[in-house]
């Protein structure tokens, strides 16, 4: 998924930065990355006195914009989700705890409580919620292995509205408990906080980036990177499943709705029925995209790792 393409150069686009000489690494338990103060990082956004997220902390640095466009997708997926609080809550925390993500399995139960249910009924779901929740988590882990079958119950079950929106609500869960997983990240002192909508000064810059050439140029410690372990595949097989993949019956139908600008079926098909969700999510990767500048040819390449890892046709 685009999403974790964004994340993983998103570590790469802080890492330069944030990790120079003199950044405090400290003990165990201190941060992974340096944090901005809560109130530098408030002026940058114009929010008040209200806290930000921790993970919102080590990114306000060296990627402003792209952390006020992502605390714009939690606003708006945590406060104005269309499939509702309760179901984008049940989901958020099926997504976490598929993951371990401690951190968004206590968001979520935090979101539900505020939608005005009580501890016993938070693990409780109707015949359609498990039936999503089940969704949720096969999504996380293993999203190659979901079945025409399973779809056509999501549809038959939601609608194709609420199903595309089941799909970008957990695209979005995956993206932020991931990010927060790899930043180290624990819930706030007085937390879990309400979603925060922040007002951008349309001046704001990032800091400079460091020449790629000298990125390349990086020693990196540690051990020596592992090979991935691929599922072999001879060329005929890659051959024979794009043509299947040509040919085959999309899931949710393209709605007559869709924007004629784009042949991207799976853009058709979010813009279509979720134009909300599609336009905010493809705003925060087209900031990050502007403000990392990260080398076109590595990002890419980057991509194809983790479709790949992800055993992902696309």
């Amino acid at each position: 998924m685009r999403s974790t393409l964004l994340f993983s150069a998103m570590a790469l686009a802080v890492l330069p930065i944030s990790l120079r000489p003199g950044a405090a690494q400290g003990p165990e338990k201190a941060p992974r990355f340096p944090l901005l103060r809560n109130q530098d990082a408030l002026n940058l956004f114009g929010t008040g006195n209200q806290q930000l997220p921790g993970w919102a902390l080590p990114l306000a640095g060296p990627l402003p914009r792209t952390t006020a466009s992502m605390l714009q997708l939690d606003h708006l997926h945590r406060a104005k989700n269309p499939l509702g609080p309760v179901l984008a809550g049940k989901l958020h925390w099926a997504a976490a705890d598929a993951l371990g993500c401690a951190y968004g399995r206590t968001y979520a139960e935090a979101d539900l409580r505020r939608a005005g249910l009580k501890d016993d009924a938070i693990g409780k779901f109707t015949d359609a919620e498990r039936v999503a929740v089940a969704f949720a988590r096969k999504l996380t882990t293993a999203a190659h292995t979901v079945s025409d079958a399973e779809m056509d119950e999501l549809l038959r079950l939601f609608g194709p509205e609420k199903t595309v929106a089941i799909v970008h609500t957990l695209a979005w869960a995956n993206f932020r408990n991931r990010i927060i997983l790899a930043l180290g990240v624990a819930v706030e002192t007085g937390g879990p906080l309400p979603p925060v909508e922040p007002r951008l000064d349309a001046n704001l810059k990032a800091p400079e980036r460091p020449p790629w050439k000298d990125v390349q140029a990086s020693e990196v410690g540690g051990e020596k990177p592992v090979a991935p372990v691929w599922r072999k595949l001879a060329d005929a097989e890659v051959e024979a499943a794009l043509e299947r993949q040509k040919t085959r019956k999309p899931r949710i139908p393209v709605p007559a709705t869709a924007a004629p600008a784009t042949n991207v079926v799976w853009t058709q098909v979010s813009s279509g029925y979720q134009p909300l969700l599609t336009k905010t999510w493809f705003d925060t990767m087209r900031t990050f995209q502007q403000e990392a500048q990260l080398d076109r040819v590595f990002s890419n390449s980057f991509f194809w790792v983790i479709t790949r890892t992800n055993e992902c046709f696309y």
